[in-house]
């Protein structure tokens, strides 16, 4: 896939890369928006760009804001909540190969979660 923009639902969009042990991926998304609650392999560390979120890890919610850093442990289950229009880029490890299998669909709802 490339360096792109995809437009997952109303609310959300995605752009990412994989290399052969990880994969990079850039999240924009709107106040209000909310991207449920799953869980995969993948270890996950998120950086918030820009904007402020509720990231609930493991059953603990934390606010962050821009330039703050969450991290994901592999098979934690979690869902961020956009306080504002947000801009996050996540770094994966492995590689998420089920994104490149159509493995997304709870990022691609049929609108905003509220």
């Amino acid at each position: 896939m490339g360096w792109t923009f995809e437009r997952l639902n109303e609310c959300l969009e995605r752009r990412y890369v994989s290399g052969r042990n990880l994969t990079l991926a850039q999240f924009r998304i709107k106040a209000g928006c909310t991207v449920p609650a799953h869980s995969h392999e993948n270890e996950q560390i998120s950086l918030v760009l820009e904007g402020r979120a509720l990231f609930v890890v493991g059953g603990v919610a934390r606010e962050v804001s821009a330039g703050e850093v969450v991290h994901i442990p592999p098979g934690a289950p979690h869902e961020v909540r956009a306080l504002t229009d947000l801009v996050v880029v996540d770094v994966f490890s492995p590689r998420r190969d089920d994104w490149e299998r159509g493995g997304d669909s709870y990022l691609r709802g049929e609108g905003p979660s509220r």
